[in-house]
């Protein structure tokens, strides 16, 4: 049995000009970001026009107000330490006399939580969940060539209410729409391909119309581009519109020699939908989107554009360390190129939908992704019952969940669907374990549907594996409760693979969440066994890929401070790589790689591992004189060959090291060089060293972005170097750090997940492994930035040029 999906979408028909074409956008949608108040407090006198605001702090969104406080133990650890609380926000905007008869709506791409929305003091809607992307139509209490108001009431007061930090705040970007009253409604596309071959494709698109206007006749044009601006098909529909109702207009085009979007090409297409009224376009709308297949079978796993692949996924948090919750979507492609330099294809969006921004990024740079909806369905009776604890007292669901769960998944699918990266839906996670009723209930409602609303992904969820039980009545309870998923989903049950594939569900299975370093057994799960649960991805066809937990550490999750969060990712919480990264590289590049790393302790000791950690490593070379040391080095190569001051020391061929973890026992320490050299096919291919460093000598700056404007995101990694270039990284330097120019710095982080420092701190720094980052946002002005790092003995600047 298959589950065959053809993909999203496609192209049309031919080349109709060998020019791009200058697209001019009829409809309005303006940035809304700009000139808020601000007050931590709470007033329903606040929401009225003629409150008076004046001593309110102003500020731009997205903004995190829980950031900005110090670290206090008298908080949350699931909230890093940090408070919650209640807010408004506050802003008042001119509408010109030409928007009166036009249709206008507020959009928030996230507000952390409990939102209510007024606008001239009227009431227009809340949103409860935090991370749903929502919009209301304000068209009817709004004035024109006058002031108006829009108030926002902000909840966050009762913590904890999630597993990790969530931000406070609107912290997402806002957006105001101005449309004609006839006009296709957001998120109102949805582009299928019911048919791909390599000669052609055939596009279907179902565009929304929203009519209230009244008694109209209109056309529907739907114009195609390329990604390099072409015109390449066109067709349009005549509709009479006799009702004030929302119209559904079907549309097909076939395109010749589609181009395909993979995670190796992401290759992507734009569909311009126009409504044109007595010859004039009234309104028009833009979908982006790109042209693949997806094919899931029970036997052989899983398929994009007819080719087999595994998902070598990470779960990622929305949180950006010193920044919070408001991550400018800079910073994002930072991380996640740095998670394809590993290797990384495939993102859970863990465990909520990501921002608009991260999604389109998703399609980009081509990652497959699961778009998950929620953490937790609200049901905290057995934790009640237990009393609660310091460590989750309230419990972890949303209690109004049961009042916009429908809308809420909704509306994230009619935002999401068009993207070609999201090739499954996850309803929730770790709700309950194959067990219990309650978990086969929840499925059965919500992935049913999911379904009705796009039927061309497969739906899961991240099922808890539950507690410890003999293996056979595990996977009976695992088969039956997946009955309602297309594909078998289980959160750290990779070690059920096999016996799950001989009982034929018919279905593919996936790694929703996997432990990064050990693996269990069938019997008990915390057995602590040195292989990397990816081998059971990689012994097993039928199942199609892991997403470890986690990529990045995350902020939140902290059971003893001053430990502010969770560190068991690939990259650390300033986005830098960790010395564990490479382990996955080799097995997820082809390019030959070596890479050395000297463990704090015994190779074997996993008594400070931790059950979702690694063994402590590090990649330095300072050290104990004459004391014995044990190394590690990973590698994709058939063998290794280590040197320690030119002198071989030895070998090890990686087909004797079943678990790729290859160990160098007892390497006594003497200043100098260890390298590594990899060899395949008698041949060095490849080979890394890592050094003793001196002194501190040098200040280095790295300026991630090529090119840069005003009002731009700009990221500096500085490092501290000895005199020969050799990263001083077994020592701390304090630094500080001075900007001059028309720009700030919006946060410094050195990736250490202990670091109390206030986050809004942005003129000093304590550097972790010899280094840091900078994050700053250009002004308004061109010209040059200056950025100077100065600690007691060394100091440096670099100039920033703003075109």
């Amino acid at each position: 049995m298959k589950f065959y999906i053809l993909g999203m979408i496609s192209l049309l028909c031919f080349n109709l000009s060998s020019q791009p074409e200058v697209k001019q956008h009829i409809r309005i949608t303006e940035n809304f970001n700009k000139n808020w108040k601000f007050q931590l407090a709470d007033s329903i006198g606040f929401k009225e026009p003629e409150f008076d605001d004046t001593n309110w702090r102003i500020l731009d969104v997205p903004h995190d107000w829980s950031r900005e406080f110090d670290f206090d133990q008298k908080n949350s650890g699931r909230n890093a330490w940090l408070p919650g609380g209640i807010a408004w926000y506050r802003k008042e905007f001119t509408l010109p006399e030409s928007y009166r008869d036009k249709h206008i709506e507020i959009q928030f791409d996230g507000v952390y939580r409990h939102a209510q929305i007024y606008v001239n003091g009227e009431h227009v809607g809340n949103q409860y969940d935090g991370y749903t992307s929502f919009y209301y139509d304000i068209s009817l209490f709004l004035k024109f060539d006058e002031p108006n108001h829009i108030a926002v009431r902000v909840d966050n007061s009762v913590q904890p209410n999630s597993r990790w930090y969530t931000g406070s705040g609107i912290y997402r970007n806002t957006w105001l729409r101005v449309t004609d009253e006839l006009h296709i409604r957001n998120w109102g596309t949805s582009i299928t391909t019911p048919k791909i071959t390599k000669e052609e494709a055939t596009v279907a698109i179902e565009t929304t119309v929203e009519n209230y206007k009244g008694n109209v006749d209109f056309e529907l044009e739907t114009v195609i581009y390329n990604a390099e601006g072409l015109k390449v098909g066109a067709t349009s529909s005549q509709v009479h519109a006799g009702l004030l109702k929302n119209y559904q207009v079907d549309q097909q085009i076939i395109i010749s020699s589609p181009e395909l979007w993979s995670d190796e090409t992401p290759v992507l297409y734009t569909a311009l939908s126009k409504i044109i009224v007595g010859g004039k376009v009234v309104d028009d709308y833009t979908s982006v989107f790109g042209i693949r297949t997806i094919e899931f079978d029970a036997e052989k796993g899983f398929f994009l554009n007819g080719k087999n692949k595994k998902l070598k996924g990470l779960c990622i948090h929305h949180d950006a360390g010193v920044l919070g919750a408001a991550v400018p979507v800079e910073v994002w492609k930072r991380r996640l190129q740095n998670l394809k330099d590993i290797g990384c294809n495939a993102i859970r969006t863990a465990h909520n939908p990501a921002s608009p921004e991260l999604m389109d990024v998703f399609d980009e740079m081509g990652f497959l992704v699961m778009d998950e909806f929620v953490d937790k369905w609200y049901d905290n009776e057995s934790r009640a019952k237990k009393g609660g604890n310091f460590f989750n007292p309230n419990g972890f669901g949303d209690p109004n969940f049961y009042l916009e769960w429908k809308e809420n998944y909704r509306r994230t699918i009619f935002r999401d669907r068009n993207h070609p990266s999201v090739i499954m839906w996850s309803v929730g996670n770790e709700n309950h374990s194959p067990d219990d009723a309650r978990q086969s209930f929840g499925l059965k409602k919500y992935t049913n549907f999911v379904r009705t609303l796009d039927p061309t992904r497969p739906v899961i969820s991240g099922m808890e594996r539950g507690k410890d039980k003999n293996p056979a009545e595990k996977v009976d309870d695992i088969i039956k409760t997946t009955k309602y998923m297309d594909l078998v989903a289980l959160n750290y049950g990779e070690q059920w693979n096999e016996a799950i594939a001989e009982r034929n569900p018919g279905k593919a299975y996936v790694s929703t969440e996997s432990y990064i370093y050990f693996s269990s057994s069938e019997e008990k799960r915390f057995s602590n066994i040195e292989k990397l649960p990816w081998f059971d991805v990689l012994e097993n066809d039928h199942n199609i890929g892991a997403f470890l937990w986690t990529g990045i550490d995350y902020l939140g999750e902290s059971r003893k401070f001053p430990k502010l969060g969770t560190d068991t990712g690939l990259l650390d919480i300033a986005g830098f790589r960790k010395e564990r990264s490479y382990l996955y590289q080799a097995f997820w590049t082809d390019t030959p790689m070596v890479r050395i790393a000297v463990y704090e302790g015994d190779t074997n000791d996993f008594s400070t591992s931790g059950k979702w950690y690694w063994p402590p490593i590090n990649e330095t070379w300072n050290l104990e004189q004459g004391k014995p040391y044990d190394l590690v080095t990973y590698t994709n190569c058939e063998s290794v060959d280590l040197y320690v001051n030119g002198k071989k020391i030895g070998n090890k061929k990686l087909a004797d090291v079943p678990n790729w973890i290859m160990k160098w026992r007892k390497v006594n320490y003497q200043p100098g060089i260890v390298k590594a050299v990899g060899i395949i096919n008698g041949k060095e291919v490849c080979k890394f060293e890592i050094k003793t460093h001196n002194k501190p000598k040098k200040i280095n700056f790295k300026i991630v972005e090529e090119e840069i404007s005003t009002n731009d995101i700009v990221q500096i990694e500085l490092c501290i170097l000895d005199k020969k270039g050799v990263l001083v990284n077994n020592q701390e330097t304090e630094l500080n750090i001075q900007l001059l120019g028309d720009g700030k710095i919006l946060g410094i982080s050195n990736g250490n997940i202990s670091d109390t420092t206030r986050f809004t701190n942005t003129t000093s720094i304590k550097t972790k492994k010899g280094r840091c980052l900078i994050v700053l946002k250009t002004g308004h002005k061109k010209g040059k930035l200056q950025l100077t790092a100065q600690s007691e003995k060394l100091k440096n600047s670099i100039e920033i040029k703003v075109n």
